[in-house]
């Protein structure tokens, strides 16, 4: 039985098409994305002072879906508004892969992604580690709500679609995401994280960046609006 799959994108948007990236991404793409079979939430986060500024992650009922063949083609399929959306993209990575680890918790609404890049094997070796100490200790933190490991499948992470080839200048993935929620100031999440990395310095390989929830979706959210009164009328 496969982990459950994730898919964690950072990007900037050409400052111009920022409206038009907001009002795309929240009321056609997130939705899209999150009808596709096996997809189960679609979230996207902003902080103006990031780099990227702006950060999605989606998860799916398994790694399987993220090569499956409903998500294949709205890839090789996409809009008009999505091409035209996509095209302002600046300093995108998309890591697609597994969700090999995640501490009980309720979700947040600040975030701190961690990402790492360094070789596969070394991902998976320290990912085994920290689920098992680090990590743990740093998801009962004041603050944290809860605290996710995922580990990255360059087959998945790396498809050549459609749409993808009307972004330019892509940056390579992280081939491990540590990802920490909370429900305070993201400032706490860093001081948290900072903590753990005195005590396990490899934490501090890291790269850093802090965000704040814009939009939360769930495949839930999806089935009431299509059930919703106003639809029968």
């Amino acid at each position: 039985m496969s982990h459950p799959g994730i898919i964690v994108i950072w990007n900037d948007i050409v400052p111009d098409q920022r409206q038009n990236f907001l009002d795309w991404h929240s009321r056609e793409h997130i939705p899209e994305r999150v009808s596709i079979p096996g997809f189960l939430r679609g979230q996207r986060w902003f902080n103006a002072d990031a780099s990227p500024q702006y950060l999605t992650v989606y998860h799916t009922t398994g790694a399987e879906v993220l090569t499956s063949a409903a998500y294949l083609e709205r890839l090789n399929q996409p809009t008009a508004w999505t091409r035209q959306s996509v095209a302002a993209f600046r300093n995108t990575a998309r890591a697609a892969g597994e969700l090999v680890w995640q501490s009980s918790g309720a979700r947040g609404a600040v975030a701190l992604t961690a990402r790492f890049d360094i070789d596969s094997e070394q991902a998976a070796q320290w990912a085994r580690r920290w689920s098992g100490g680090a990590l743990d200790e740093l998801a009962r933190h004041c603050g944290v709500a809860r605290v996710m490991i995922a580990l990255t499948t360059p087959s998945a992470s790396r498809l050549q679609t459609a749409e993808r080839a009307v972004r330019s200048g892509d940056q390579r993935e992280p081939s491990l995401t540590i990802l920490v929620e909370g429900y305070d100031n993201p400032a706490v999440l860093r001081e948290a994280y900072q903590a753990m990395a005195l005590q396990d310095t490899d934490l501090a390989q890291a790269n850093i960046d802090l965000y704040s929830l814009q939009v939360d979706l769930h495949k839930h959210d999806l089935t009431a609006l299509s059930n919703s009164p106003g639809d029968k009328a």
